[in-house]
């Protein structure tokens, strides 16, 4: 089945016509910071684009930040993007591209990829990782992504892991993402050193033997050791898949977060920990595979 992917990010908009995970032709370009209607206008004039090339394609997915209203198909609020509230992205694709349009989440969307796609093709079960300036995920088990009552299933860096710590994203102290993130490491780092430090320069710090740079990496590592092993214990997946940035640094903080996974879940089967495969291309890949399986599930109706 060939099908449209979208990913709509807080600075671009990729699009991509996708079959069985195969990339057959791409757009991309900025994200407008003007409102709602104009994202919904940029999201149209690429998609139609790519269409009048691929009139076979039968769907459209898109992947989106959120949070999400799934049972409206709007996103109720886009952090990053201006204007976003609201909206009501499916209603107006679907008219405008005459199209099926199944509405995802972004982490979902490229966690979906890799589960079916990429690094975790051959697990029958797999969690999405992404460390990255955040940390998000998604779970996936089969050929489905499990969403959870109210979409939120896969928020994985806003689980708690160290009560009365520092506070995330939502508002809620000790969060995975407030200790382990990779602003989070930015953010003690500038403090230790007294002044702005990035996460690039912390871990090169780190590579050269700083011994306060490498006591932030290794606290990182734990925490994120930690909370991999909460979810082993919870939902006792085949594998891990690792994306984002932080993910890139490769094995001197991979092997680090392996360590603390296996100290934290002692006792438990280890799962595969495995690093991202498909890189920019798994938004779009996901959400077009999404698409692909939610339409042709969709049940027929008409006599």
């Amino acid at each position: 089945m060939i099908t449209l992917g979208l990913d709509l990010g807080g600075t671009k908009i990729a699009a991509a016509v996708v079959r069985d995970g195969e990339v057959l032709a791409r757009r991309r370009r900025a994200t407008p910071q003007t409102g709602a209607a104009d994202v919904i206008a940029a999201l149209v004039e690429t998609a139609a684009a790519l269409l009048e090339r691929h009139p076979e394609a039968e769907a459209v997915g898109i992947g989106c930040p959120g949070p999400l209203d799934f049972e409206r198909g709007r996103v109720r609020f886009a952090p990053n993007i201006a204007g976003m509230e609201d909206a009501p992205l499916v209603a107006a694709l679907t008219e405008q591209l005459a199209l099926p349009v199944v509405l995802e989440n972004d982490a979902n969307a490229a966690g979906y990829a890799e589960h079916r796609y990429g690094a975790a093709r051959d697990l029958v079960s797999s969690v999405y990782v992404t460390l990255s300036t955040g940390i998000g995920g998604g779970v996936f088990v089969g050929d489905r992504v499990l969403r959870g009552a109210h979409g939120l299933a896969g928020e994985i860096g806003h689980m708690t892991l160290l009560p009365g710590g520092p506070v995330g994203g939502d508002g809620h102290s000790g969060s995975w993402e407030a200790l382990a993130a990779g602003r989070s490491m930015a953010r003690d780092a500038s403090y230790v050193f007294s002044r702005e430090v990035s996460t690039a320069e912390l871990f090169e710090r780190a590579r050269d033997g700083d011994a306060k740079a490498l006591a932030i990496v290794d606290n990182a590592a734990h925490f994120t050791g930690v909370g991999l092993a909460n979810i082993v214990k919870v939902i006792d997946p085949h594998g891990f898949v690792l994306g984002g940035g932080v993910s890139g640094v490769g094995p001197f903080y991979l092997d680090r977060v392996r360590a603390a996974l296996e100290r934290a879940s002692h006792g438990y089967p280890q799962p595969e920990l495995r690093v991202a495969e498909l890189g920019d291309d798994a938004g779009v890949i996901g959400a077009a595979a999404v698409a692909a399986v939610e339409t042709a599930a969709a049940p027929v109706t008409g006599g």
